[in-house]
Formats: structure tokens, C-alpha cells, sequence
């Protein structure tokens, strides 16, 4: 019998992919957000449609990737977690956040906040929880809630490099343990992406 991980999209019993399979996926999605500056650079009229069409596809990939949660050991059970667990974890990442916008605040928007800006941010931080939360977690999730919540982190603090700089990599590495722990906590993904776009939000207003 093939082993089998419960998908948080259907709730329906999906194989597991094969390590190798999941290592090229995970190498090809964390290559694109890293050459994030190269397709600027190559796109000489608005950048959104691309970075928005980039996005998707790494959502896509994500939700479309066999596995997700509940019958690894070490994850949290299939079930819905229970509200009462679920919003003060939520509160606390959030309010992490707002804390550390707080401390930088003297830290430039990237960009103005335009509709457009602010519809690709979180567009953007959803599909990468999708992504890191999601698919990573899970790839990793065999060795163990550590390995995960902590190779999630330092993957998703190494594709901001190339277009923040080596300042965010601890900031990301932070925020990154948070998400993976509000993911291990809660059994769900969708915690650390609700999370992750209120921050960019704060970014960006």
C-alpha cells in the first residue's frame, strides 16, 4: 500500500511524493523567488504581470503537491484545530510583526501602496506559505517538526537574499521559525499565510 498524507485542500488521502521528486521541486521553486532580480531586470515594462503569473504558478505547485499534514509523525492531527488554539497563535505572530514594523520603522516601503502593490504582496505571501508551509514543511516533515519548521525557515530566509541583501537574511531566519511554528502548532498552513500577509501589509501601508 502506498502511504498516504492528508491534503489541506480536499481533506482527501493523497500519496506521498517521492523524496527526489520533491527535492527538484523544492530546488526549482526556491530558484525562482531567488532569481526574483534577474526577471526584473529583464522585463523592462511593468514587472507585476510577471511576478504575479510567478506567484501562481508557485501556489498552484503547492496546493496541487501531493501530501500535507496529519499522518507524519511529529505533525499535528488531521482535524480542523480548534479556534480556541488557533487565534491566539495567530495573535501572536501577527503581533510579532507589528512589533518588528514597529522597531524598522524608519525602514523604507519597497513600494508605494497602490491596489496593485498591495493585491501582489499578498498574492505573494500567500504562495509562499503554500509554498514553504506547504510543500517544504512537508517534504522535510520526515525528519522530524525540528528539521521542518527549521530548513523551512532557512530556505525562506535564503530566496530573500538576492532582493533585500544579507541585512534580511536574520529578520527572514526569525520570521521564517515563527511561521514554521504557528504551522507545526496549528496543523495548517493557512495560519502562517494569513500571518505572513497581514505583514506584508504593515510593509507596505
Amino acid at each position: 500500500m502506498i502511504p498516504t498524507l492528508d491534503s489541506p485542500v480536499d481533506g482527501q488521502a493523497r500519496p506521498v511524493a517521492a523524496p527526489r521528486a520533491a527535492g527538484l521541486v523544492v530546488a526549482a521553486g526556491c530558484g525562482a523567488l531567488a532569481a526574483r532580480p534577474l526577471l526584473l531586470g529583464a522585463v523592462h515594462a511593468d514587472p507585476a504581470p510577471v511576478y504575479a503569473a510567478l506567484f501562481l504558478a508557485l501556489l498552484a505547485t503547492s496546493l496541487l503537491w501531493p501530501g500535507g499534514r496529519g499522518t507524519v509523525p511529529g505533525d499535528r492531527p488531521t482535524a480542523a484545530p480548534a479556534v480556541g488554539r488557533t487565534l491566539p497563535v495567530l495573535a501572536l505572530g501577527v503581533g510579532a510583526f507589528v512589533v518588528g514594523r514597529v522597531l524598522l520603522a524608519g525602514t523604507p516601503s519597497p513600494a508605494p501602496a497602490t491596489a496593485v502593490v498591495v493585491a501582489l504582496n499578498t498574492l505573494a505571501a500567500v504562495a509562499e506559505e503554500a509554498f514553504f508551509r506547504r510543500l517544504v514543511y512537508g517534504a522535510l516533515l520526515a525528519g522530524g517538526p525540528v528539521v521542518a519548521i527549521g530548513g523551512s525557515a532557512l530556505l525562506f530566509a535564503a530566496v530573500h537574499v538576492t532582493v533585500y541583501g544579507l541585512w534580511v537574511l536574520p529578520l527572514d531566519l526569525a520570521a521564517g521559525l515563527l511561521l514554521g511554528w504557528q504551522r507545526q502548532v496549528t496543523g495548517s498552513w493557512a495560519v502562517p499565510a494569513i500571518t505572513h500577509a497581514l505583514a506584508n501589509l504593515l510593509v507596505v501601508l
